[in-house]
């Protein structure tokens, strides 16, 4: 039987029992809520952009509403904004590793907590492979951009147009899986903050 003290309830003990131990947070660390935020920030960006740049028929159309060369740009940011995504997600594993995560509410049911953790890796898996194949893709083009005038994005492949273009869908394809999976995730989210009122929509708010 699992203790209701921290100290005398171990994680193999609370798991089998289906708790975790007290002394656990329920609340992510800091680092790890910025890093959730900007990532959810560059999301929101490349989504939507992704979705315009797909056609190259719509260049025209949005540089003659905001001015030339407006199509170039948002095209340039969205390549340098998913190698930062690249990164920040990297670093994101990374504080995951060292800091853990918080324990569960007990409020959850099995199915909350199941499907909780299926979308969340979901999303980490595609927040990395979506642009790792993108990379590819500018690399086989080629249209590698400055990394924000920094330095020169290097190639990770070799130039080939026909496999660029096959490989860009591709990329298509896992963009709008994140799209979906970031809606199911922000409605899931709004349930427990307005509906349930559980305490798990503040453990990235507060």
């Amino acid at each position: 039987m699992c203790s209701r003290t921290a100290t005398s309830c171990s994680p193999a003990i609370c798991a089998k029992a289906g708790s975790a131990p007290m002394s656990e947070p329920l609340s992510y660390h800091w680092l790890q809520k910025l890093l959730h935020w900007l990532v959810a920030l560059l999301v929101l960006y490349q989504i939507p952009v992704g979705i315009i740049i797909i056609n190259f028929d719509n260049k025209p159309v949005l540089d003659g509403m905001f001015g030339k060369g407006s199509f170039d740009t948002i095209y340039y940011l969205h390549k340098n904004f998913g190698l930062t995504l690249l990164m920040l997600m990297a670093l994101r594993l990374l504080v995951r590793a060292f800091m853990g995560k918080p324990r569960y509410y007990p409020e959850l049911t099995d199915f909350e907590r199941v499907a909780s953790t299926i979308v969340h890796w979901a999303l980490y898996v595609l927040l990395i492979v979506t642009p790792i194949i993108g990379w590819i893709g500018i690399s086989a083009f080629p249209a590698l951009p400055d990394y924000f005038g920094l330095f020169k994005v290097p190639g990770i492949w070799a130039p080939d147009r026909e496999f660029s273009l096959q490989i860009l869908g591709v990329h298509r394809i896992l963009g709008l899986s994140i799209a979906a999976l970031a809606i199911l995730h922000i409605l899931a989210a709004l349930y427990h903050g307005l509906i349930k009122r559980d305490g798990v929509f503040s453990r990235m708010t507060r």
